[in-house]
């Protein structure tokens, strides 16, 4: 009986160090046994970098390598017994990535074998905020800034993306001086044998033609869930700028070249139009301009309490505000757990839905929120107690005027809905209102990984594309 105890005690040591080869089986444990590649080498020059963690083979080769139809295996270790599929002398097509599979008796484990160009391209460059126009074959970017942002073009600071393996000199975030057209300041990306230099031009712009509107001064007097809208507007449409009302009740012509305007409002809920014109003065000062720029076909996002702009435009009946508003308060609502909220949306065939980040456990669901991220907590919709159904929607259209279709709510209630323009369609030149909670910008809870969050870039930009046609 002893000696089968320690037979079988025997068996189950030798198997725990196999099994840290199986993929599949390996979880924590070490997996750098007997299934592992020591070294990869192509056409006898070109040694590939192993990333235990991906399980990726990497190769880079210069920028101007152009045959990667047909690399050779010319020296490969692997643990002695081990077998693989690719082998010494083999010849590969490494125009699309590879697999290797090694196997050990019964243990097997796979790599992702990739060769890359030496490559230096720049793919982004935000300047205090405002995305730049890449000119990829003169090598330049364009940055159209408000002549009257008040950014100190002096000192300001930028952010860059580029190819995988680059690097930036100056670095991402580091400051630099963009004021001396005879002077424009240049970045330089290097990755081993590719090297590019591009030069940073600055346009100073009256009118903008995207704009992010709100009560502050500049965009840093937004409160953060604000700003980080307005950032992302900046960022992502080209000639896109933040605006005050002021600017725009006081500044002749500074809509003229406008198609859209984003106007996202966290605050203390209003429920009626003259709560919104007691709380948003300066919006009220602008609303003459607003109605001009409405009526030649102008398109808005108006989201929490912002949405009350669009009585205020007439796109409404007077009355016809959300009565089930709350929050607005400040920052600091629910922290997301493993199972985020999702959105229930009405028709998921609507332009605002396309392409966006879906969980597989899940993909009928809409979602905008990660695992430990905190939500403002604060919304603007419509609700009437036991109205709900077929009943729920002619009352919607009732205080609507007819004018609006659902987008986002429940059975219940209706959160977030899409009003006509200013010649009764839907679509281009209408009005998207964005009353759900679940629509939001900032969390003060930085630790979380964000996934699903990057769905709301996603929704403004197809809102953008849907209302201007661009």
């Amino acid at each position: 009986m002893k000696t089968n105890i320690l037979n079988i005690i025997g068996v189950l040591l030798i198997a725990c160090g196999f099994v840290a080869c199986n993929e599949d089986n390996s979880g924590s444990m070490d997996v750098s046994g007997d299934c592992r590649v020591q070294q990869l080498v192509l056409n006898n020059e070109y040694v590939g970098a192993i990333d235990m963690t991906n399980r990726l083979i990497k190769v880079k080769v210069p920028a101007t390598f152009n045959t990667k139809n047909d690399m050779v295996v010319t020296s490969m270790t692997i643990p002695s017994g081990a077998r693989s599929n690719i082998n010494v002398g083999d010849h590969l097509n490494m125009e699309s990535d590879k697999n290797i599979h090694i196997m050990s008796g019964s243990l097997v484990m796979d790599y992702r074998l990739a060769v890359r160009n030496d490559e230096a391209k720049l793919t982004n460059f935000v300047l205090e905020g405002i995305k730049g126009a890449i000119n990829e074959e003169a090598k330049t970017v364009t940055v159209s800034v408000l002549a009257t942002s008040g950014i100190d073009l002096s000192s300001a600071t930028f952010e860059v993306s580029c190819s995988e393996d680059a690097t930036c000199f100056p670095s991402s975030g580091s400051t630099g001086d963009f004021s001396d057209p005879a002077n424009p300041f240049q970045i330089t990306l290097t990755d081993n044998t590719a090297v590019s230099t591009y030069t940073i031009l600055i346009d100073l712009i009256q009118r903008p033609t995207a704009v992010f509107v709100g009560s502050a001064e500049t965009v840093e007097g937004l409160n953060e869930e604000e700003k980080a809208a307005a950032k992302w507007l900046t960022s992502t449409i080209q000639g896109a700028a933040y605006l005050s009302w002021h600017d725009i009740a006081n500044s002749e012509g500074i809509l003229d070249e406008c198609k859209f305007i984003f106007f996202h409002r966290q605050a203390p809920a209003y429920n009626t139009l003259k709560n919104f014109k007691d709380g948003e003065p300066g919006a009220i000062e602008a609303l003459p301009v607003l109605n001009a720029y409405w009526k030649r076909g102008g398109a808005f996002v108006l989201q929490r309490m912002g949405v009350d702009l669009a009585a205020a435009l007439g796109a409404m009946p007077e009355d016809g505000c959300p009565n089930n508003c709350w929050g607005g308060n400040g920052e600091g609502g629910p922290k997301m757990d493993d199972n985020p909220w999702t959105l229930p949306v009405f028709d998921k065939s609507h332009a605002l839905w396309q392409g966006l980040v879906s969980n597989p456990n899940n993909p009928e669901a809409i979602y905008t929120l990660d695992k430990d991220y905190t939500i403002c907590n604060s919304a603007s919709q419509y609700h009437w107690d036991g109205v709900s159904g077929a009943a729920l929607f002619s009352k919607f259209d009732e205080v609507t005027g007819g004018k609006a279709r659902r987008l986002v709510g429940n059975d219940n209630e209706v959160s977030s809905w899409e009003l006509q323009n200013a010649n009764g369609q839907f679509g281009k030149g209408g009005i998207i209102c964005l009353g759900s909670g679940l629509l939001d910008w900032y969390s003060p809870t930085t630790e979380y990984v964000s996934v699903y969050h990057e769905n709301m870039g996603t929704i403004l930009l197809n809102a953008y594309h849907y209302l201007t046609g661009n």
